[in-house]
């Protein structure tokens, strides 16, 4: 490892090579060859290894080339470097000027070059992290072989997971284009960096082709290229170098701690079990440590509708006389309802009016149960407006937005500037952000998205990073995945990345209630994510109650929870999960460590791997002391549970 961070620390550079391929290299180390494509929408399309190379110029370690072909197309390609990274970018004109349509620009085409590009490129034990579009549908993150049709969204990273050494390429500017990384059908030893594609894509979600940009010159995304020691690491300066361009909306009040009704009460939600949720959070659970800063939020979920007006009201002005907080929800760009049904408080007009169309002038068809509103539309924008004003007027502290993936679905807009999905959705972003300023409002105001893309990011105080999840081991596994392979995305694209509500003995939809264990490791689950710690359950069933006093009143533990601080994984784990994970907190060290195997089962974590002392460590569940040593911290678990680990020193201090 010595030897790659030191090229690391010489810098980037490209050169030019024959025939439309660059060389991108590290130091003195050629890191890959590169080239560059991009397509009309008409058919029409040109590749720089194909194409007539006209002009050059070089400044420093920047390049900028430009290729022209037969069918008078010009492809110009952008490469910059610097100390510690490199960027691509293409774009695409006509030769005498006229526009030109397109939805398809890679600005990347990467493969290795025999013998002295890293062994990634020819390494069967080389990994691909798959990053999904959205957390909709139960997706998840993999690390998998590069193979043919494998396909990243916006960002991956190619690395080994034994040795770490990785290569990150990712996508800089999401304000357009729907960005990938593929790789395609001829070769699995190549990754393009696509902006768009000419046809539906399923991992968007998408019925429609990628939208078709019309001008005098079409730009892709810019894309960076970063290769490091650790794939951790890379991730992380990835996120970072983001976080500058574009700070993510801010929260200064802490992590927020309380209760939402989706999970435990669901359908079954009314005024009284609400009621009675948010009675039990201030009499029993704030008085044992569940709280931050003296605050509890209680939320309602989706089928708030259920709870009266008058009765959401008067709970809402009770929660607020104790200091309590309250929370709603909405899915602003879903439409869930009959087409030809009146849209509240818009009298004469019909949800059809504000869906998305397809080029046919079609309604869009429904994706998980609900048609995308068209986020242009004027009627949307009006009645978006009236539904921020009743919640802000009716005093809501928190708004859970969901189902926002909808709002940058491809399709045709009311307002004809905005081409792409992504441009729509940005558009709706902006809007919601403009309606729930604080600066405008007045007073603090938290915005978490719930289903939504990972980028374009920070749009919200919190994204939620897994899709729905409950307390089984199953679930425990589910949102360590997310934790595993995006905890790099929490405190940088958005201050929170929240786990989703803590259910600690039944959701609606468990088959069976939970087992202590699962209880306790859905909870660390929540904890070491640094973010959003939101119980769900319904009180009323027998055990509730006991069950969250047991869990959720353990100071030590909700001390890490409140601190906001995001562990990091050990390791990769191909589809599944990391089970160790790692933190500092005010210079002490931490490790969580998870099994969510229904048999009794031992884990032993490298200490040098995971960057820890060898020592005494005490458990924050059980105060249980376990000695580190000879470069192993071994734990025995009964069933899948979970232990929360603080390094204490030696036997003896």
């Amino acid at each position: 490892m010595g030897k790659e961070v030191r090229k690391m620390a010489e810098g980037y550079r490209w050169k030019a090579e024959e025939q439309g391929v660059f060389t991108l290299y590290c130091g003195d180390m050629p890191l890959l060859l590169a080239s560059a494509a991009a397509a009309e929408a008409e058919g029409g399309r040109i590749d720089s290894r194909e194409a007539v190379l006209t002009r050059t110029r070089t400044k420093g370690d920047s390049l900028l080339l430009v290729y022209e072909n037969e069918a008078g197309l010009v492809l110009t390609e952008r490469l910059t470097a610097d100390p510690d990274g490199a960027t691509v970018q293409c774009s695409l004109k006509r030769r005498d000027g006229t526009p030109v349509r397109s939805n398809f620009l890679t600005p990347l085409i990467a493969r290795g070059r025999d013998g002295d590009t890293p062994y990634l490129w020819r390494d069967l034990g080389a990994r691909m992290l798959l990053v999904p579009y959205d957390n909709d549908m139960w997706m998840r993150y993999e690390a998998v072989p590069l193979r043919a049709g494998r396909k990243s969204y916006d960002v991956t990273v190619l690395f080994h997971p034994e040795r770490r050494e990785g290569l990150l390429i990712g996508a800089m500017d999401f304000s357009i284009w729907k960005n990938a990384i593929a790789c395609p059908g001829m070769d699995a030893r190549i990754l393009e960096a696509r902006c768009g594609q000419p046809y539906p894509d399923e991992g968007t979600h998408d019925q429609e082709p990628h939208g078709i940009l019309e001008e005098k010159e079409v730009f892709s995304s810019r894309f960076r290229i970063a290769w490091g020691p650790d794939w951790r690491t890379l991730l992380e300066e990835y996120a970072a170098l983001l976080g500058r361009e574009r700070s993510p909306r801010r929260w200064s009040r802490g992590v927020p701690f309380g209760f939402n009704s989706y999970a435990g009460l669901a359908r079954t939600l009314n005024a009284e079990n609400f009621r009675e949720s948010g009675d039990f959070v201030w009499e029993k659970l704030m008085p044992g440590s569940f709280e931050n800063h003296g605050e509890t939020y209680i939320n309602l979920d989706g089928g708030w509708q259920r709870v009266p007006e008058e009765d959401r009201r008067s709970i809402l002005q009770d929660l607020h006389r104790r200091g309590q907080k309250a929370g709603i929800y909405d899915a602003p760009f879903a439409c869930f309802y009959p087409l030809d049904r009146e849209i509240p408080e818009m009298p004469g007009h019909t949800f059809r009016e504000i869906v998305l169309r397809d080029a046919r002038g079609n309604p869009l068809p429904r994706v998980d149960r609900a048609v995308p509103y068209d986020v242009t539309h004027p009627l949307w924008l009006e009645w978006t407006a009236k539904k921020a004003r009743k919640c802000l007027e009716e005093g809501y502290d928190y708004l859970k937005l969901d189902f926002l993936s909808h709002g940058g679905m491809e399709g045709v807009h009311a307002d004809p500037a905005v081409r792409t999905g992504r441009q729509a959705l940005n558009f709706g972003y902006r809007v919601l952000e403009r309606f729930y300023d604080e600066r405008e409002i007045g007073r603090p105001f938290f915005l978490s998205l719930s289903i939504a893309p990972l980028f374009p990011f920070g749009s919200g105080n919190a994204r939620r990073f897994s899709c729905d999840a409950f307390g089984l081991a199953e679930d425990v596994e589910y949102v360590l995945n997310a934790q595993t392979y995006s905890w790099w995305t929490g405190g940088t694209l958005y201050q929170f990345n929240d786990p989703d509500h803590i259910v600690l003995q039944r959701a609606f939809c468990m088959p069976e209630d939970s087992t202590e264990g699962e209880a306790r490791a859905r909870y660390t689950s929540a904890v070491i994510a640094g973010s959003v710690m939101l119980l769900s359950e319904d009180y009323s069933r027998a055990g509730a109650k006991e069950r969250t006093l047991q869990i959720a009143c353990n100071p030590a533990v909700n001390a890490v929870a409140s601190s906001g601080t995001v562990f990091r994984p050990a390791d990769a784990a191909g589809s599944s999960a990391c089970r160790v994970f790692t933190a500092q907190i005010c210079r002490e060290d931490y490790v969580a460590l998870f099994s969510w195997n229904p048999a009794p089962d031992t884990l032993s974590a490298d200490l040098a791997r995971c960057g820890l002392p060898e020592g005494t460590y005490v458990d924050l569940w059980t105060g249980k002391r376990v000695r580190a040593e000879r470069r192993a911290l071994c734990w025995d678990f009964p069933g899948p549970d979970a232990a929360l680990l603080k390094f204490v020193g030696t036997e003896g201090d």
